[in-house]
């Protein structure tokens, strides 16, 4: 499900409730990266939320180039290949929309989400 309004059914924003009280990073940790109110300031100003059953991402349509940011994909499904559907169906919306760049910072600690790099779609910058 794609989400450009902070319009959702109680039982979606019951479910986002609950990963997020369940959150936990690649490696377990728990950890508060964001809540109910940053996703309605972000779905204000300018960033799509992509829901799907097992994880979300998002797409800050804030800069020259759109930054694709904030994927997660709950324990239960993680290496199922999730990662990946994530990552494409953003890319599949910016070719929609006419872009032919995005940006994508993947932290170094992150290793399950640097698995996706080895699809050789992404050139990886190592200095800014």
């Amino acid at each position: 499900l794609e989400f450009t309004e902070y319009k959702f059914s109680p039982y979606q924003l019951e479910a986002i409730q609950k990963e997020l009280d369940n959150f936990k990073d690649s490696f377990g940790k728990e950890w508060k990266p964001w809540d109910l109110s940053d996703l309605k300031y972000r779905l204000e100003n300018n960033w799509t939320f992509y829901l799907v059953d097992g994880g979300w991402a998002f797409i800050d349509w804030n800069h020259e180039n759109p930054k694709l940011c904030k994927k997660y994909v709950v324990p239960k499904y993680r290496g199922t290949g999730l990662n990946l559907d994530l990552i494409w169906i953003r890319c599949n919306e910016l070719v929609k929309k006419g872009y032919k760049e995005a940006i994508m910072h993947i932290s170094d600690w992150n290793k399950p989400a640097q698995k996706g790099l080895d699809e050789k779609i992404f050139t990886e910058i190592k200095d800014i």
